[in-house]
């Protein structure tokens, strides 16, 4: 029997031996952090060098939010009595705590006993949360495409790549190499044991997992949502399901309970969220949502979806102002009386997912915006609509729901970054934004559209690019095919062959204008040839039939 279930069990039983006893939930806000044994100035005392190197690569200064709570004000909170402290956020300077007790008016005592500290601005109930994930398709389908070439490696994953144009990313190498992803939700039920991960953790790609809902490190043996969000990304198995950043690395974080009446999703989620910022995640993505509560007075209201009112919000805008790109679902509310996004997906800054069908149609169940101040969400679309994700006994499935369209762009983002690493978050937002399908027209449903992530808007240049450097011919080619050297202000020097999975396969010098090449002993299919030079490179597509 797990530690979970064990678990469970042992509160079962306590809770109907003990029925008259109560615990509430309550959110304590700080107003400052005097006192603190931290300094800006030695980051690497509350960040680890890899979220320090981020924030140095977009000239993020290290400030007071980075600094965790003042001890000494966690002291005097845990040594109140009947009061027990939960955790505490650096971000928002506030903390989580438990009051127990078997009457009301020790509660009461308690939270007037936390009021009346100097450092203490408020203290507020928390609640509970109501979150509804997706409807799947109820079928579980293991299907092996028996294709050609491209279509073949990618399987089932191929459409939903191939809708953004993450397939294009991938034969230019770039396959999250060197990215790190967290991904917060609510379980990755056997992740460590079905087939769609057998890379992921051969090569280590798993940099760790936390559990904020119960503590510890063990996420296998929840909800299973997480596990199919993450093959969205991370799957590589090749002719079934391959994902749209095979070669990424991940944090796994389980912050929601999927079960009724758990607690405080939200504050689990902001835990979450500066976990993943301290060990130097890039990339945030979430396929949670929230707007109602198990007592409808705390329900979130439309009128306050402004990013600026909700506490998991304003943590999702401050994330990305410590350099991590945010990308959360929509919601699957748009043909309920709600229609609108939830928290968090209302944030600034973040990127917001709505779904798409496999023609690129707006999915009528995607939440829609905009936000109560007028902004326009979701940002960005993808496919939500019968997506392939990975099944709890080994096989695949089609699932609903923005909360895959949400995963199948993170991935691919985390390319488009990995490509381009001298851009700062918003500008990899707006230039995703610019490719995108409906950018001149962006609206409340699919907001800017279908990021392209192989097409460059206008004022936008690769670094070490020359697009226009060669030309090659014929193209698709047979046994042979010619490169000539168009650009001849460069010196060219060698030639590169790369597959779809950008593994190098043949190098060539250059020795005049023209370079003559054998393709007999490789298979149909696509390639990429690169021509570097001492100023730059310049890569194209060739298909050999």
């Amino acid at each position: 029997m797990n530690r979970k279930i064990v678990l469970g069990i042992i509160i079962a039983f306590l809770i109907s031996s003990f029925n008259a006893q109560t615990s509430t939930k309550y959110w304590v806000k700080l107003a400052d952090k005097n006192g603190t044994p931290y300094s800006v100035g030695t980051p690497t005392a509350f960040l680890t060098q890899k979220s320090v190197d981020r924030r140095i690569a977009q000239s993020i200064l290290t400030d007071q939010t980075d600094l965790p709570v003042t001890p000494a004000y966690l002291s005097q909170i845990d040594n109140i009595a009947n009061v027990q402290l939960l955790y505490a956020s650096k971000w928002l300077n506030s903390v989580a705590v438990s009051i127990t007790s078997t009457v009301g008016s020790v509660i009461t005592t308690a939270t007037n006993a936390i009021n009346s500290l100097s450092f203490v601005v408020n203290t507020n109930p928390t609640n509970k949360f109501k979150v509804v994930f997706e409807k799947e398709v109820p079928e579980n389908i293991n299907m092996h495409q028996k294709v050609q070439g491209i279509i073949e490696y990618y399987g089932n994953g191929y459409d939903q790549a191939q809708q953004i144009n993450a397939v294009c990313m991938h034969g230019y190498g770039f396959r999250g190499q060197g990215m790190t992803i967290a991904v917060l939700d609510a379980g990755f039920f056997n992740a460590n044991n079905l087939p769609a991960f057998d890379s992921l953790y051969a090569r280590g790609g798993v940099l760790g997992t936390r559990d904020f809902v119960e503590g510890g490190n063990s996420v296998y043996e929840d909800n299973s949502h997480g596990m199919k969000v993450l093959s969205c990304m991370a799957s590589c198995h090749p002719s079934v399901m391959v994902g749209t950043a095979p070669e990424a690395d991940y944090w796994l974080l389980r912050t929601e309970d999927a079960a009724p009446e758990t607690p405080s999703e939200e504050y689990n989620w902001i835990r979450g969220a500066e976990f993943a910022d301290s060990v130097g995640a890039d990339i945030l993505t979430t396929s949670l949502g929230y707007t109602t509560f198990d007592n409808a007075a705390f329900n979130h209201t439309y009128t306050a979806l402004n990013g600026k009112t909700y506490p998991m919000s304003i943590a999702s805008t401050m994330a990305v102002r410590k350099g991590m790109f945010v990308l959360n679902a929509a919601g699957n509310d748009g043909t309920s009386p709600w229609q609108f996004i939830g928290v968090p997906a209302d944030a600034d800054s973040i990127c917001t997912v709505g779904a798409i069908d496999a023609s690129g149609n707006y999915a009528s169940f995607s939440s829609k915006g905009p936000t109560a101040d007028g902004r326009i969400k979701p940002d960005l679309a993808a496919r939500g609509l019968q997506t392939w994700v990975a099944g709890n006994s080994g096989g695949y499935e089609q699932g609903n729901g923005t909360s895959f369209a949400t995963p199948v762009l993170a991935g691919a983002v985390a390319c488009f970054w990995q490509r381009f690493n001298t851009f700062k978050t918003m500008k990899v937002l707006d230039t995703l934004r610019k490719t995108a399908s409906n950018n001149l027209t962006p609206n409340n449903t699919i907001g800017w559209g279908i990021p392209n992530m192989c097409s460059l808007p206008v004022g936008v240049k690769e670094i070490n690019s020359n697009v226009n450097m060669f030309n090659v011919f014929p193209n698709p080619a047979t046994n042979k095919i010619t490169v000539k050297i168009t650009d001849k202000s460069h010196t060219a020097q060698t030639i590169e062959l790369r597959n779809v999975l950008g593994a190098l396969l043949k190098t060539m010098v250059i020795t005049s204008d023209e370079t003559l090449i054998d393709l007999s002993s490789y298979a149909n299919g696509v390639y990429f040839m690169k021509v570097n030079t001492k100023a730059g490179s310049s890569t194209q597509k060739i298909v050999k039939e």
